[in-house]
């Protein structure tokens, strides 16, 4: 994350229930694009995250 180029630790949730079971995803078993990906579009609405975990890395970084 700019300004001081910090890691942003986000790992996937523990459901018992796989969320992708329903919907086709075409870039389903590439790990390392899901994971690019699932990051971007979370962070694209930055402004709607509620996991502490994540908002305050986010805050940390913006000190």
């Amino acid at each position: 994350m700019e300004p001081n180029d910090l890691y942003l630790c986000i790992v996937p949730a523990r459901s018992a229930e796989s969320t992708t079971d329903r919907v086709f995803i075409p870039f389903e078993g590439d790990k390392g694009l899901s994971i690019v990906l699932s990051k971007a579009f979370l962070l694209a609405e930055d402004d709607k995250i509620t996991d502490r975990t994540i908002t305050s890395q986010i805050k940390r970084g913006i000190r």
